[in-house]
């Protein structure tokens, strides 16, 4: 995969993972997409998964800024526009092959995320 070309499932990994920062940050529904269970089910079906997520995602910034965490949050969110995928929508389904690259996204934006704003692992909940 070219570092500038990444692939529509690598892509939705790390929108995955900058929405998932930004819940916890926020301490939003429970940090739900930090759950694995959550997790596995949105590398397989991204739509159906990341929709409400990234349509709520104001909420999770707003409550990441009451809570102390803007400098972060707002980092994170800034992200957002240039994770998402270059189909018009998120994709329905991925493969098993898909479905690994959505993992190695979300872990390569974690740790982007460590390194460039200061959220440690136990914030992002690799």
């Amino acid at each position: 995969m070219p570092e500038d070309q990444p692939t529509d499932a690598h892509l939705c990994g790390q929108l995955y993972a900058a929405l998932e920062v930004l819940q916890r940050l926020g301490d939003v529904g429970s940090r739900a997409l930090g759950r694995e269970a959550l997790r596995l089910r949105a590398s397989k079906r991204p739509r159906t998964e990341m929709t409400v997520p990234l349509h709520t995602v104001g909420k999770s910034l707003y409550w990441a800024r009451l809570r102390g965490h803007g400098v972060a949050a707002g980092a994170v969110f800034r992200t957002i526009p240039d994770l998402m995928p270059a189909a018009r929508d998120l994709p329905g389904s991925l493969t098993t092959g898909q479905q690994e690259e959505f993992l190695r996204g979300r872990l390569d934006r974690l740790e982007t995320i460590e390194k460039s704003v200061g959220i440690g692992a136990a914030v992002a909940g690799t």
